[in-house]
């Protein structure tokens, strides 16, 4: 069963297994870091390595952080607790390797790092993740998207006896002992190159989810999620107004003025094709002229409408609605409650 499950977390995670000698390029961390420094340990979770070509091990951290001291600003801070097997790594390196992986492989490695000992066996042989060492010596994993290599500056005990409440309160009942603070500089990061294609690939499917998404919205009138899917300066032209309507509420108030005229007014997303920036969407939209206002000055006439229409939305670079252009106009539902023919 153990085996059964270890195999199924290397397979996931990279997609059965070996995989070719991964090509990495350096960057400035002082120019190019992304990382919200606040969240980087505690978001997606940090890997961390320490070791020599003869043996090494690595852990998953949730304490850290990224930032300047002494002079510099490119400062990593790290902290092991006792009783982790990892600290006689750190202890006797010079060196240390952070990391972080693709979305896919990142949660099941933090898990399976984070809830087994390297007592007990290699647990990156477990994984399937394949060693390598930087020039300096410096164990990391070929199949990490990041990797920050780490000159060690300081380390030391946390003193007890400097604690206050927060620290305090933890130590009082923790079975890992206490930690052991490390602080390096950066002294190479590199990543692995993601193809465009996978980027791209990544963006249409963030954008067709954006779109099922939107269906509810706009079904639900539901403007806690219609701010999560569009852009606050997403500008909208309608007929409704001589000025440009903005954000989610500017669009809702759209459906809002089409649902005073049809009650049971309804979206069905039929179709869509998309690339990185623009979805393509064909819908059925349907309802009842049994509200209380007109619609392009007919009365509300009990009628029934059905007809297809076609839009295209772009999208900007966090993946929200910017922009709604219609290829096809109000005439099938015109004809629908009688104002066509």
């Amino acid at each position: 069963m153990i085996k059964h499950v270890l195999t199924t977390i290397a397979v996931a995670a990279f997609a059965a297994g070996a995989v070719a000698t991964p090509v990495f390029h350096d960057f400035d961390v002082r120019e190019e870091f992304s990382e919200n420094p606040f969240t980087a340990f505690t978001g997606r979770g940090m890997l961390l390595c320490a070791g020599n070509a003869g043996e090494s091990n690595a852990m998953t951290i949730g304490w850290g952080g990224f930032g300047t001291l002494w002079g510099r600003n490119d400062a990593v801070t790290v902290y092991v607790a006792e009783s982790r097997h990892t600290k006689k790594f750190m202890d006797a390196a010079t060196h240390f390797t952070v990391m972080e992986f693709d979305k896919d492989a990142q949660a099941k490695i933090l898990a399976y790092m984070g809830h087994n000992s390297g007592r007990n066996g290699d647990k990156a042989a477990a994984l399937g993740l394949h060693t390598a060492w930087t020039e300096n010596g410096t164990p990391y994993y070929e199949e990490a998207q990041t990797v920050y290599e780490c000159e060690l500056m300081y380390s030391a005990p946390f003193d007890k006896a400097g604690m206050r409440d927060v620290p305090k309160a933890l130590y009082a009942n923790f079975p890992a002992g206490v930690h052991t603070m490390y602080i390096g500089r950066i002294v190479r990061a590199f990543r692995r190159d993601t193809p465009a294609k996978t980027v791209a690939q990544d963006a249409i499917e963030r954008n067709k989810a954006a779109m099922r998404l939107f269906e509810k919205c706009i079904n639900a009138n539901d403007l806690e999620l219609g701010r999560r899917l569009i852009s606050e300066k997403a500008a909208f032209a309608t007929p409704v107004s001589p000025e440009p309507l903005y954000g989610a509420e500017g669009y809702l108030s759209v459906v809002s003025l089409m649902r005073a005229s049809f009650p049971d007014v309804q979206w069905r997303l039929e179709d869509m094709v998309a690339d990185e920036n623009t979805v393509a969407v064909r819908w059925t939209c349907s309802g009842t002229f049994t509200g209380e206002a007109p619609f392009a000055g007919i009365e509300p006439n009990g009628r029934k409408f059905s007809t297809s229409v076609m839009n295209f939305y772009s999208f900007d670079a966090d993946g929200k609605i910017v922009d709604d252009t219609a290829a096809t106009g109000i005439a099938g539902i015109l004809q629908g409650i009688g104002a066509a023919k």
